[in-house]
């Protein structure tokens, strides 16, 4: 994997693709959460995408899918949180700005979840799998799981450099 510095939307024209991370939970109106971080962005600019992702995710599961294109790049949703989550004692598996509002053992939609390092090199084995299935030579991944995920980068980068090659950039914006 390389690093790329600068906005997503600025660059994703020059890449076979972008990522998008995303977690798996569906709305009763069929469209998936996208509230946060890059999600919340793309579905300002493409607003039936939401729409697109609770169908895929509804089809295929929570899984790394191809959700529809921006300016004519494919646009990739990668997930980093599951479906839903049980928040655990402590609730440190939920994201800072829920914690209060929920209580340790119930189960919460999988945006309240911080990312899961499991989930996140499910995904990097899935978006390889598509990118080789396409022929994609150059994809564009925002770090996975570092903005509202609320992991930190060197937590997630072993497991990108474990499992991602020089065909896929992390953007830092």
């Amino acid at each position: 994997m390389k690093d790329v510095r600068g906005d997503l939307f600025k660059l994703h024209g020059a890449y076979d693709a972008f990522c998008v991370t995303t977690n798996g939970y569906i709305r009763r109106d069929g469209r998936a959460v996208m509230g946060r971080g890059i999600a919340l962005e793309i579905k300002k600019k493409s607003p039936m995408i939401d729409k697109r992702l609770g169908e895929g995710i509804e089809e295929n599961g929570n899984v790394v899918q191809s959700i529809g294109t921006y300016e004519g790049t494919p646009v990739i949703a990668f997930p980093v949180k599951p479906e839903e989550t049980i928040v655990l004692p402590g609730k440190t598996n939920i994201v800072k700005h829920v914690r209060r509002l929920v209580k340790e053992g119930n189960r919460v939609p999988g945006w309240c979840s911080v990312a899961e390092l499991d989930i996140i090199e499910e995904s990097c084995k899935q978006l390889s799998k598509l990118a080789d299935d396409l022929g994609y030579t150059s994809v564009l991944l925002p770090r996975p799981g570092c903005g509202a995920g609320e992991l930190s980068y060197s937590e997630a980068s072993p497991v990108l450099e474990k499992r991602l090659d020089d065909r896929f950039y992390i953007v830092t914006y």
